[in-house]
């Protein structure tokens, strides 16, 4: 599977998902829609996985040395799947707009999952929205990359050493109005955002870090694109204070 750390999430672009292994595979129910099904070690035995299984039974192992008394209860697969984040994913709706939970703004990209190699599974830090209009994910993905919403949301952000960090859910606390089609201006954010996409893009083929993207270079990578698209940004937070003010 791929999905998306920290460092792959950056304003208007998904870079290099990162490649993971799960107990699970994907089958089709009844109704003809993807599931997730995740599999015991001895379910993967029994099933011919013998790899997979020898992996996931090292996993549990680890798991059950370093678990704490609150997890005492939990297997590796409970706490993979913890209330039922991972299993309840639904991989038939074709577009996420998907944002970082720690920094001290919101970053947020469209996924395309059509896009990606392999099945995208979200991650349990980052926070997404699935939709099966893709002009509203441009919308949404607009507003959160833009200044106002970070901005209100500051004063009731958690705060470190160097001010304010931690999206969390403290930008979804901002009303958004619901994406009409009808709308003008919710239309010109989706085309912004969409050129914002394709310049993003652009600017990283030709900036390939050079480096591993740690806290430091990450949040310089992020600031280069916002700088990047200098112009696109103006005219986003101008379009988003017309919606949200």
């Amino acid at each position: 599977f791929r999905t998306a750390l920290s460092k792959s999430i950056l304003p208007f672009t998904l870079y290099k998902p990162e490649l993971i292994v799960l107990p699970a595979q994907i089958e089709i129910n009844k109704y003809g829609n993807k599931e997730i099904k995740l599999y015991t070690n001895l379910e993967l035995q029994r099933n011919g996985y013998l790899n997979a299984s020898k992996w996931f039974f090292n996993v549990e192992n680890i798991w059950s040395i370093y678990k704490t008394e609150k997890s005492k209860n939990m297997s590796s697969l409970d706490r993979i799947n913890f209330q039922r984040g991972l299993s309840e994913q639904n991989l038939n709706i074709p577009y996420l707009v998907l944002y970082n939970s720690s920094a001290k703004d919101a970053n947020a990209t469209l996924v395309k999952r059509s896009d990606i190699d392999l099945e995208f599974i979200v991650e349990s830090k980052a926070y997404f929205f699935a939709t099966n209009d893709l002009k509203e994910a441009y919308y949404l993905t607009a507003i959160l990359n833009s200044s106002t919403p970070n901005q209100l949301m500051k004063d009731f952000q958690s705060r470190g050493l160097f001010g304010a960090r931690d999206v969390h859910k403290k930008i979804l606390d901002i009303y958004y109005p619901k994406f009409n089609e009808k709308n003008k201006t919710h239309l010109q954010l989706a085309y912004m955002s969409e050129s914002a996409h394709i310049k993003t893009s652009e600017f990283l083929s030709k900036n390939i870090p050079e480096q591993e993207l740690s806290a430091i270079f990450l949040g310089r990578l992020r600031s280069d694109i916002k700088k990047y698209l200098q112009s696109e940004m103006k005219e986003i937070d101008e379009l988003v204070k017309e919606v949200l003010l």
